[in-house]
């Protein structure tokens, strides 16, 4: 559920006892703690505070070699069916956000047809999930998508797997904790995946939550891991590290970090977050780690561990920072120059017309290990407004029968930049907003940012929404290839929608042409979200596909995102993906 305040969500709701094996953490090496200093100058340099947490190998894995291992202690057993437990403390606390001041938009057709060329197939499912994760249900399905060399990845939740395009399964799906060589128990959020095409290097990504004792102490750190691979095989072997986000001696903590976001450009990897404690209501803004991409990646044969800087930000236009999203670039297309961006929107208001975006520049310090400068500027935007909860097409709901929610409700994103592409001078950027006429539509923008002579500004070169007429669009990314040729990929459910597939063209202008339904929804969800006798009397509706993701790669935009497809039924849970790869199209 959401507020119009930031609140952590702790990823997925969490039901199930947790089963299954652990595997041991390996000893490891830890990189140079000590403080560091950000510059200060005029302009628009943000006065920050930077620290540097400790950095940890924690081993290597084969991710092949953790399929078979799997495949062997599951064999053909089907999953258990568990008694559920809800896990997640903070659903109590979630509220309901006060009405903003949405815009009016144009409605766009929907249409069944498809792009010339276009092929996809259902990725995991709630089913293949909880089989990798010994029984464990989780809602909603986090997607972490990334493609390369041929091979596509998906990583949804606590699970990762690797298909060729035409669906075949190159690696069966593998546990969270079995990845990052952790104990069965440890609760795993907010999955990310990444292929870096200049240095053919894979990224996974994803954090636990630490744990207190009664008197609210550290009892174990919260963690944020990053698995890096070795060589160009994304089914192979991985180095494993680990960065410490407890942070105990700040206000309301131990902490830990949530919404961790992911981008790169040339010299860094970045990943930013929320910080929470983790049994206080204590929310400390956004932390940026920005960290040495070719150490990471050089590290299985220097053996030279990176520094991690990190910026904590606690003040920016709006008051408080809530969701600061860091750029990638597509394949084929060049990074911004020794410079990382991010964008954020107003996350503290119902609504707004602003936005922010950062510039980290000088990069190719953190090699040194150096302190890059950050930037800040506002710019105007178009309106946007805390979205509702989207509705579905009735029918069946084996899970919840009679108990349903009568108005069968989705929880929709809300009104938070929440990933963000940077290509040929051009930032594209999207978030779900709420419409007058009580839909959800995606908003979308392209920015112009310019840093010259320690400064940076932005315009607004093109913006706009999607919306579709009696149905919302849920959960909107932007891909796009080195040429800006691309789509807009969201979920799309209505009275006369099971929750479907869907995306429109998008390139250097915006969006185009009419909302296709590359997978259309054959029932509604029907997941233990759904229901207050599973997740208490402060649910909201059912919790829906935390984003969709796109990646272009080998001549083609490959999209992934939420569906209730067939098949994908287990006990508690319906939720299935469907992965697609599509030409770019001309307008």
């Amino acid at each position: 559920m959401r507020s119009q305040r930031p609140i952590s969500k702790l990823g997925a709701s969490l039901v199930a006892i947790l089963t299954g094996f652990v595997l041991a953490a390996v000893p490891g090496v830890t990189a140079n703690a000590e403080s560091v200093v950000a510059p200060q100058s005029t302009n628009s340099t943000v006065k920050v505070t930077t620290f540097s947490p400790k950095i940890k190998v924690v081993g290597t894995v084969n991710l092949s070699s953790l399929a078979a291992a799997q495949a062997r202690a599951v064999g053909d057993r089907a999953t258990p069916v568990l008694k559920p437990r809800p896990v997640d403390p903070q659903v109590a606390n979630h509220e309901r956000a006060r009405a903003g001041s949405p815009p009016s938009t144009k409605t766009t057709p929907v249409t069944a047809k498809n792009v010339a060329g276009e092929s996809g197939f259902l990725g995991l499912t709630g089913k293949d999930q909880a089989m990798a994760n010994g029984g464990l249900d989780l809602e909603p399905p986090d997607q972490g998508l990334c493609a390369g060399l041929g091979d596509i990845g998906e990583y949804i939740n606590n699970a990762f797997s690797v298909y060729q395009p035409d669906g075949v399964q190159l690696l069966a799906p593998i546990g969270s904790p079995s990845i990052f060589l952790q104990p069965k128990t440890a609760f795993f959020s907010d999955p990310r995946c990444y292929y870096d095409a200049p240095t053919q290097r894979w990224f996974l990504q994803e954090f636990i939550v630490g744990t207190t004792n009664a008197a609210g102490r550290e009892a174990s750190p919260s963690l944020q891991f990053i698995a890096v691979s070795n060589t160009s095989d994304p089914t192979g072997e991985y180095t494993i590290w680990s960065i410490d986000t407890t942070d105990s001696a700040s206000k309301g903590c131990p902490c830990f970090g949530d919404y961790d976001e992911l981008g790169a450009d040339a010299n860094g990897y970045y990943i930013t977050t929320d910080e929470f404690g983790i049994s206080t209501p204590a929310f400390n803004g956004v932390i940026i780690y920005a960290i040495s991409k070719e150490t990471l990646e050089a590290f299985s044969t220097s053996g030279i561990a990176p520094v991690v800087v990190a910026y904590r930000l606690t003040k920016d236009y709006f008051g408080q920072p809530y969701i600061v999203s860091p750029t990638s670039t597509p394949q084929g297309s060049r990074f911004a120059a020794n410079t990382e961006y991010f964008v954020e929107s107003n996350g503290n208001r119902a609504s707004d017309d602003h936005l922010a975006v950062y510039a980290l520049h000088d990069t190719s310090l953190l090699a040194a290990p150096g302190v890059p400068s950050l930037y800040r500027t506002e710019v105007t935007s178009e309106p946007y407004a805390f979205p509702p909860d989207a509705v579905q097409k009735a029918g069946p709901i084996p899970l919840g029968k009679s108990a349903q929610d009568p108005e069968g409700r989705i929880e929709a994103d809300f009104d938070a930049v929440m990933a963000t592409t940077y290509n040929s001078g051009s930032i594209y950027a999207e978030l779900d907003t709420a419409t007058k006429s009580g839909s959800d539509a995606a908003a979308w923008f392209i920015l112009h940012p310019k840093l010259s002579r320690k400064s940076l500004t932005a315009t607004v070169a093109a913006q706009g929404y999607v919306a579709v007429a009696g149905a919302s669009l849920i959960y909107p990314y932007i891909a796009v290839n080195s040429r800006g040729q691309g789509y807009m990929v969201f979920a799309l459910s209505g009275a006369h929608y099971y929750p479907s597939a869907a995306y429109i063209g998008f390139d250097s202008t915006g969006p185009y042409g009419s909302v296709r339904v590359a997978e259309a929804g054959t029932a509604p969800d029907d997941g233990f979200t759904c229901y207050a006798a599973w997740v208490g009397p402060s649910y909201g509706g059912c919790r829906w596909g935390d984003y969709s993701m796109g990646v272009a790669s080998g001549g083609a935009i490959i999209l992934a995102t939420e569906v209730i497809g067939p098949s994908s039924r287990d006990t508690l849970t319906n939720w299935g993906t469907y992965i697609w790869s599509t030409p770019p199209a001309a307008p």
